[in-house]
């Protein structure tokens, strides 16, 4: 199965239950952990059930292959556009373990030729790049060079720096009512455990802090004050003071979708050095109203906008018609399962949707929930 997929800033993935949305950003976890854990390729392996449980299951393949390629923000000491480009190619091995054969790092600055970061081949045998010239590397068949602290190469840092740096969510309530610990903490977890903690250490951030707590008090307006409370353990929870009550609205009091609104917008005003460059969300509508779904969009756009070429990449799956009406055309990516394959699609290239968009005959997400657009 062959997958090629161009992803803008915004990415909204829909589509049938089973049809393969979760995969891809699984796929992106999967490059995550390898740069994260120790050992980084086999945990990654492990974590999903060995090596057969990554390949397609309508083929008897036992080769997997990807590649990534990452446009990179222009820094000050970087005024040109830089990309770099990854590949892997994987083989299944016994026991549901594998081994790498081959594995390449190549970045691309605008006006100059392509630089060879690291290279390696069958054997793991290669090359890589150290004070401009390329050196000899050998790496085990069970690890990668991603995965390798320590490359005599900035490059390599960088590009491992930035896949370690991916956010994934699928916010839950119920974890999120924890009591935590009042340590600093530099993300939000996967299903908002540390919650309490995060808000603390987005305190320190007075400008960041201000601008999620008018936006939640603007979308709950009977909502004046969150605050953050020690317990008789020294640990510490949230809690949210209402207008027209006298006494604080504990976090384990608080609604479901009051949480889950908080947890999103506190990802969305995250200070660049606490955020991240991709952020992948799992059905974000979950517990909300919809017209926080629309707040949700409105924000997003007004935070991109302020951050221009600083602002985080999003992929977010969703089953909500109503945030697909509040969404461009060109942010939607539909996903579809045929003859057991995934497969994707970009709707924006028809000429017809548009007209009718154009048209206001029907919103996006009309369209697509009556199967216009495929997916549903």
């Amino acid at each position: 199965m062959d997958v090629d997929l161009e992803l803008g800033r915004r990415n909204v993935l829909v589509g049938p239950n089973m049809s393969g949305k979760s995969n891809l950003i699984d796929l992106f976890k999967f490059l995550t952990t390898m740069a994260t854990e120790r050992p980084g390729l086999q945990a990654a392996v492990l974590q999903r059930g060995g090596f057969s449980e990554l390949v397609w299951k309508g083929s008897e393949e036992r080769q997997i292959s990807l590649a990534i390629t990452i446009e990179l923000p222009r820094a000050e000491n970087q005024p040109k556009p830089q990309t770099d480009e990854y590949a892997l190619t994987l083989m299944g091995g016994p026991g549901g373990s594998c081994t790498v054969e081959s594995e390449k790092l190549t970045v691309h600055v605008d006006g100059n030729e392509p630089r060879t970061i690291y290279e390696i081949g069958h054997g793991r045998q290669g090359v890589v790049e150290e004070q401009g010239q390329l050196r000899p590397i050998n790496l085990s068949n069970w690890s990668t060079a991603l995965e390798s602290v320590g490359l005599p190469n900035v490059e390599a840092d960088q590009f491992r720096s930035i896949v370690a740096g991916w956010r994934f969510y699928q916010i839950i309530p119920a974890l999120m009512r924890q009591e935590n610990a009042p340590n600093p903490e530099p993300f939000l977890k996967q299903h908002g455990e540390n919650f309490s903690s995060w808000i603390t250490t987005l305190q320190t951030h007075p400008e960041e802090s201000r601008q999620i707590r008018q936006a939640v008090c603007d979308a709950f307006p009977d909502l004046a004050e969150i605050i953050i409370q020690p317990t008789q353990a020294s640990r510490i929870v949230l809690s949210t003071h209402e207008k027209y009550l006298r006494r604080a609205t504990p976090i384990y009091r608080m609604s479901d979708g009051e949480l889950a609104f908080l947890a999103l917008v506190s990802l969305i005003f995250a200070p660049l050095e606490l955020g991240a460059s991709l952020y992948c969300i799992e059905e974000p509508e979950n517990y909300l109203h919809p017209y926080l779904l629309e707040t949700l969009v409105e924000l997003l756009t007004q935070r991109q906008a302020e951050l221009g070429e600083q602002s985080a990449q999003i992929i977010a799956t969703t089953h909500s018609p109503y945030l697909v009406d509040k969404i461009s055309v060109d942010d939607l990516i539909v996903t579809e399962k045929l003859s057991g394959e995934t497969r994707f699609r970009s709707p924006s290239s028809s000429q017809h949707l548009k007209e009718l968009l154009a048209r206001a005959e029907l919103g996006l997400g009309e369209l697509w929930y009556s199967g216009a657009l495929g997916g549903a």
